[in-house]
């Protein structure tokens, strides 16, 4: 199974923000961190405008495989 802990440290190391899909209402709501379990898919509506999860550190660090957490889920649900 894999987990990504909420931590300041993968707070720190998270790519979201530079992602193409990450968009105003995300930036709105601060919401970061997809892939962990406190997070998951977002709130907001997101359009598949290019996915940066395998660029992250975090999904590097904890060897996730998958991608889009924002739209399906956290690295929990969908790995």
């Amino acid at each position: 199974m894999f987990k990504v802990e909420n931590t300041p440290d993968n707070l720190k190391k998270c790519a979201c923000p530079q992602c193409p899909s990450y968009n105003e209402c995300a930036k709105g709501k601060m919401e970061l961190l997809y892939c962990s379990g406190a997070i998951g898919k977002s709130t907001c509506e997101y359009k598949m405008n290019g996915c940066t999860c395998g660029m992250c550190a975090v999904h590097k660090d904890c060897g996730l495989r998958a991608g889009y957490y924002c739209l399906h889920g956290s690295a929990e649900e969908i790995n």
